[in-house]
C-alpha cells in the first residue's frame, strides 16, 4: 500500500510539473526570471540574484572562501575547500556535526601585490582547484601557477612540506587537480600546463614519474585499489595504469564531448560534461562508454545551460550527485536507470559535491549571493577583509518525494515556468544593433547622480556631472567639473537602465561571457545572410579607436560596396581611471574616463547621422566592474540604450542582466537565444517605443583642463 501511495504521489507531482510546462507554446519569450523590478539583494530568507533569478538554498549554510572550486572529504568527514578567491585565495575546513553548530576555520594565503602586514605565510600567494587529504590532520593543497603542492597542517595552518613539479626538465608547471592514495601512499597531481600526469611519493616529498596526456588534461579519479588514474582531456578520459609508479603507461582512452569531473562508482566511471549538459557513462573494465544521461529542462530541452561540474555518489541510495552549476541546483540521478530524480536547490554557482555518511556537502562557488562595494577595502587586524564569499550548502539527503518537489521550486526560483503575461512587441524597422563596450565602471560611480530612490548614491558619483580630478601634491585638483557628459546626456534623452548586472567578479571572467555568447551569436547571424563586426583597435587613446572605426565604416560601408553588418561591436577600453600619462595627453588618472565618455558621445553623435540610423539601435554597456564601488551591488553597472525606437528620458527598472542584453539583441535581429540562460533572461521591451524619433545627437565637449584631445600623443 506504502509503495502504491508513493507512486500516486509521484505521479500527481510529474501530472503538475507537465501542466505547468505545457500552459503556453513555450516560445522562448515566454519565459523570465521571477525578480521583475526587484533589486539584487541578500536577506536572511533568501537572494535576489542579479538577473533577477532567485537563490533559496535547502539545508544549512556555511560560508567559506570565495570561489572554492575545489573541495575534498576526509573518511571521519571533515570538509576541505580550495577557495580560488577575488580578493584573496586559501582554504576553508569544516568539521563533522556535533553538538555545536557548523563552524569554518580559513587558512589564508598570502593577498597578491599586498604590501601590508599579514598572518598568512608570505611565500603562498595562491591556490588551484586541487585538494586532497593524507590524513585526518594535514592536506595537499595545490599551487596553481607556481607548480607547486603544499602540504598543510590543519589544525595550526602552517605547511609541512612543499614540492615543486617544475624541474630541470619542465618548467611552467600548472597544478590543477590532486588525487592521494592512502594505501599506496602516492599523490597525483595533474600539471595542466604541461600536459602530464606527475606521481609523487607522499612520504619522502619527490616525484617518482611523470606521463603525458592529450592537451586539455584537468582533473583525477582513482579506481579504489589505486592502480588507474582517470585523467580528464580535451574530448576524452585517459586511462594509465599505474600499477608500477616507476613506469606508469596509457592503457586507452573513451571519448566524452567535454568532460568536466570524474567520478569511480563500482565498475562504472561517471564524467560531467560541462559543455553539453550530460554525464558519460564508461565501463571501467571495458574501457568503453555504455551510457549518456541527458540534462535538460521541460520545454527548455533544446538550450544547454545547466552545467554539469563536480560529481559524488551516495552509497545509502545509489544515486549520482552532480552540482548543476548553471541552474544553482544538485541534480539527483538514479544510477540503476541512469534517470534524473530530480534537483535541489543550493548556492549560486554550486561547483563540487561531496558526502558523508548520509550527509551531503555542496560548494558554491558565489555562495549566497553577490554584496554591495559601497567603500575601498581597509585592512584590519592585519588581515584584509573580503567583499566575495562562497558557501557549503549541507543537508541529509532527501527522499525521493522531496526531491520532485523541490525541482517545482527551484524551475520557479530560476525562471523555467512560462511567463503567462502578454509580450510588448519590438519595432519590426530596427535591423541593426550596436554594442559599445566600456572600461569597469559600476552605475553609482557613473549615474549615480541621476539614479531614482533606493537606487541613487550620489556620494559614489565619481565620475558623474560633479566629479573631482585630484592633483595630489604635483599639480592643482579640478574640483565640480562634469566627468562624463555624454554618457548622462544620453541616459537623460534615452533610456537607462538603474537595475543591470555583469556576470563576471573580473575582467578576466568577463571575457568569458563574451567568448562564449559571442561566437554562437556571430553564427546565428550569419545563417540568416547578415554580417557580425568587432572593433578593438589596439590604439592607446578611445579618440583614436573612435577615429578609426569612424574611418573604416566610411570606406567599407558607406562608400564602399559592403553592406552594413547586422551587429557591430566597438571597444572602449579606457573607462577606468589609471597612473597619470600628461606626457600622453592624461594629465590625471580621470582623465582616461573623460577620455572613454567623450569617444562614446562622438560614436553616438557619427552613427546618428548616418543613413542607417533610422533603422539601428545602440546599446552602451561596462566590460565588468572590477574594483569599483556601487553601495547596492558590486555587479551592478550602466547599461543605456539610444535609438529613432528607444523611449525617451525613460527609466527601466528591470532586473537584468548580460545574459538579458544578448537576448534582446538577439530578438532585435531576428535570431534565437544561444543558451538557457539568455533564453530565460529578463527581456529588456520595456525600453523600445513604436514612434520612432530620428534627430541626431550632438557629442558633448569634455573639460579641457582634465583631457584636451589635442594634446594626446602621436603614438
Amino acid at each position: 500500500m506504502a509503495s502504491q501511495v508513493n507512486l500516486l504521489h509521484k505521479l500527481h507531482v510529474y501530472i503538475l510539473l507537465t501542466v505547468i510546462f505545457a500552459a503556453s507554446a513555450a516560445h522562448p519569450e515566454d519565459f523570465h526570471p521571477p525578480a521583475g523590478n526587484r533589486y539584487a539583494q541578500v536577506t536572511a530568507g533568501g537572494t535576489i540574484l542579479p538577473g533577477g533569478r532567485l537563490l533559496r538554498p535547502y539545508g544549512t549554510q556555511i560560508e567559506t572562501g570565495a570561489g572554492p572550486f575545489g573541495m575534498a572529504v576526509s573518511p571521519r568527514g571533515t570538509v576541505a575547500t580550495a577557495d580560488l578567491g577575488f580578493e584573496r585565495s586559501g582554504i576553508t575546513i569544516v568539521d563533522p556535526p556535533g553538538k555545536t553548530p557548523f563552524q569554518p576555520r580559513h587558512i589564508w594565503a598570502r593577498t597578491p601585490n599586498s604590501t601590508l602586514p599579514e598572518l598568512a605565510d608570505p611565500d603562498w600567494k595562491t591556490v588551484s582547484a586541487g585538494i586532497a587529504f593524507d590524513s585526518e590532520k594535514s592536506l595537499w593543497i595545490s599551487e596553481g601557477p607556481t607548480g607547486r603542492i603544499r602540504q598543510i597542517d590543519i589544525t595550526t595552518g602552517d605547511h609541512k612540506k612543499i614540492v615543486n613539479l617544475n624541474t630541470s626538465g619542465t618548467q611552467n608547471s600548472f597544478v590543477s587537480d590532486l588525487a592521494y592514495s592512502a594505501a599506496r601512499r602516492l599523490l597525483f597531481a595533474v600539471d595542466k600546463a604541461n600536459a602530464r600526469l606527475v606521481i609523487l611519493d607522499a612520504r619522502g616529498w619527490r616525484i617518482v614519474s611523470t606521463i603525458k596526456t592529450e592537451p586539455g588534461a584537468f582533473a583525477i579519479a582513482l579506481s579504489p585499489d589505486g592502480n588507474t588514474a582517470y585523467v580528464t582531456e580535451e574530448a576524452a578520459v585517459c586511462f594509465i595504469d599505474v600499477r608500477d609508479p616507476m613506469k606508469p603507461a596509457v592503457a586507452g582512452r573513451v571519448p566524452a564531448p567535454s568532460p568536466q569531473a570524474l567520478l569511480v562508482a563500482g565498475e562504472k566511471l561517471y564524467t560531467s560534461n560541462a559543455r553539453h549538459d550530460s554525464i558519460t557513462v564508461i565501463s571501467v573494465s571495458g574501457q568503453k562508454a555504455i551510457g549518456e544521461i541527458k540534462l535538460s529542462i521541460p520545454s527548455l530541452e533544446t538550450y544547454r545551460g545547466i552545467v554539469p561540474a563536480g560529481l559524488a555518489y551516495d552509497p545509502l541510495t545509489k544515486w549520482l550527485l552532480v552540482a548543476e552549476s548553471g541552474i544553482n541546483a544538485l541534480g539527483v540521478i538514479d544510477t540503476a536507470t541512469n534517470d534524473v530524480i530530480g534537483h535541489i536547490p543550493v548556492g549560486w554557482m554550486p561547483v563540487r559535491v561531496g558526502t558523508s555518511g548520509d550527509r551531503v556537502y555542496v560548494a558554491n562557488a558565489r555562495g549566497r549571493g553577490s554584496r554591495p562595494n559601497p567603500r575601498r577595502a581597509v585592512t584590519i587586524l592585519g588581515e584584509p577583509p573580503v567583499l566575495h564569499s562562497g558557501s557549503l550548502s549541507t543537508f541529509i539527503m532527501p527522499q525521493r518525494d522531496e526531491i520532485l518537489r523541490f525541482s517545482g521550486t527551484l524551475f520557479s526560483y530560476d525562471g523555467f515556468v512560462p511567463w503567462m503575461h502578454d509580450i510588448p512587441k519590438l519595432p519590426s524597422a530596427i535591423q541593426h544593433v550596436v554594442l559599445i563596450l566600456k572600461g569597469n565602471q559600476t552605475f553609482d560611480q557613473v549615474l549615480g547622480d541621476i539614479g531614482h530612490d533606493a537606487a541613487a548614491f550620489p556620494g559614489l558619483s565619481r565620475f558623474g556631472m560633479h566629479g573631482r580630478a585630484s592633483g595630489g601634491k604635483t599639480q592643482f585638483s579640478v574640483q565640480d567639473t562634469p566627468m562624463t557628459p555624454n554618457q548622462h546626456a544620453v541616459a537623460l534623452r534615452w533610456s537607462f537602465s538603474d537595475n543591470f548586472y555583469v556576470d563576471g567578479d573580473t575582467a578576466a571572467e568577463s571575457d568569458i561571457w563574451l567568448r562564449n555568447s559571442l561566437p554562437d551569436l556571430k553564427s546565428e547571424i550569419e545563417m540568416r545572410g547578415a554580417t557580425f563586426q568587432v572593433f578593438d583597435d589596439a590604439e592607446a587613446s578611445d579618440q583614436k579607436r573612435v577615429d578609426r572605426f569612424i574611418l573604416e565604416m566610411n570606406e567599407r560601408y558607406n562608400k564602399g560596396s559592403e553592406a552594413l553588418p547586422a551587429l557591430i561591436i566597438l571597444r572602449l577600453p579606457n573607462g577606468r581611471p589609471r597612473a597619470p600619462q600628461p606626457e600622453n595627453g592624461y594629465p590625471y588618472d580621470a582623465s582616461f574616463v573623460v577620455d572613454n565618455d567623450f569617444a562614446m558621445g562622438r560614436a553616438i553623435a557619427w552613427l546618428s547621422r548616418t543613413k542607417w540610423w533610422p533603422t539601428m539601435t545602440v546599446f552602451i554597456t561596462e566590460h565588468d566592474t572590477e574594483g569599483s564601488l556601487d553601495h547596492l551591488d558590486s555587479h551592478r553597472t550602466l547599461l543605456l540604450a539610444a535609438g529613432p525606437y528607444i523611449k525617451k528620458n525613460y527609466v527601466s527598472h528591470l532586473n537584468s542582466d548580460v545574459s538579458g542584453l544578448f537576448r534582446i539583441i538577439a530578438e532585435l535581429l531576428g535570431t534565437t537565444a544561444q543558451n538557457l540562460s539568455q533564453a530565460t533572461a529578463a527581456n529588456m521591451r520595456d525600453m523600445f517605443t513604436a514612434e520612432p524619433d530620428l534627430a541626431p545627437f550632438d557629442a558633448v565637449e569634455p573639460d579641457r583642463r582634465v583631457f584636451d584631445p589635442s594634446q594626446l600623443s602621436a603614438r
